[in-house]
């Protein structure tokens, strides 16, 4: 017989970049719609218009719990999840919520206390945080993560997920208190006020098509086809989700500077170039002080 749950339906709310957090929602939406809980999805970074018509109505609707996933951004929550939560005007005392953020270096420094100012914030608004965690997903940005690593990672989603859910589903109290501290606290409100000026720096090569993927995709409208040059535009609503580098079909589009891989970001070809593989041993693809925190994370098992 399943098992029988108090909390009968759930929301998840998420922003994903280039696609790591995406998967992790994607996971909880199926383990939780596996066990019999319904499901509802409000994906943060979708295209501004597929946003508006097809997720406004959510806001609406209460849940007996719900579920925030965002990446990290500079140690604190990328800005669409802070236009989110000041602009949901549903929130009642008592509504839980869930707090996971998604790092590529752990709960280490500087990503400990990312979530305490968007945890406040909730507050704010009336939201009961029942729980807060760290997942890992592999970097998108700084350090390129190998292969084997990075599906060691995508391989422990489904049992971290798991783990996760059935805290969730028992009503486990998960609280952190890490402060984070003056220098973070600059850093992040830093990036959250120079976020926009990111774009500027993007390079258009002639590899360009001008086939308007990234001006599909942005999810801030950040992008529009110039009418006069063909070419793609950028305006200051940027967010630094490297969704158009990442994306782009073509390649087209350049960022001089340490932030982003060389080689491009795309979990879907590492899977394609390891179908078959046994990953190494985490010993082997995970040595140095920088994959401290990924290291716990795999060896973890439950908390």
């Amino acid at each position: 017989m399943s098992p029988t749950y108090e909390i009968k339906d759930v929301r998840i709310i998420y922003f994903s970049g280039s696609g790591g957090t995406e998967r992790i929602a994607k996971a909880f939406e199926k383990e939780l719609t596996d066990r019999g809980i319904e499901v509802i999805v409000k994906n943060l970074g979708a295209p501004l218009k597929e946003r508006m018509e097809a997720h406004a109505e959510q806001d609406l609707l209460v849940a007996d719990l719900n579920i925030l996933i965002f990446a990290v951004h500079a140690a604190d929550a990328p800005k669409p999840v802070y236009d989110w939560i000041r602009s949901t005007g549903c929130a009642e005392a008592g509504r839980k919520i869930a707090v996971i953020s998604v790092s590529g270096g752990g709960d280490m420094w500087p990503n400990k206390g990312s979530r305490n100012h968007c945890i406040k914030t909730l507050e704010e608004k009336g939201f009961e945080v029942t729980y807060d965690r760290m997942m890992c997903m592999p970097s998108n940005v700084f350090i390129e993560y190998n292969d084997h690593l990075i599906m060691r990672l995508l391989n422990t989603i489904p049992g971290k997920v798991s783990l996760i859910t059935d805290d969730l589903l028992k009503g486990k109290i998960l609280r952190s208190h890490f402060k984070k501290g003056a220098i973070l606290n600059r850093i992040s409100e830093s990036e959250q006020k120079n976020a926009g000026k990111f774009a500027r720096k993007i390079r258009i090569t002639d590899a360009c098509t001008t086939c308007g993927w990234c001006e599909r995709n942005c999810p801030t409208s950040n992008i529009k086809i110039s009418e006069i040059t063909a070419r793609p535009e950028f305006s200051d609503r940027c967010v630094i989700c490297t969704r158009c580098i990442y994306g782009c079909p073509a390649r087209a589009l350049r960022y001089d500077g340490a932030i982003i891989l060389k080689n491009g970001f795309d979990l879907n070809a590492v899977e394609r170039r390891m179908a078959g593989v046994e990953p190494d041993q985490m010993e082997k693809c995970c040595r140095g002080l920088l994959y401290k925190g990924v290291k716990k994370y795999l060896s973890e098992k439950s908390q």
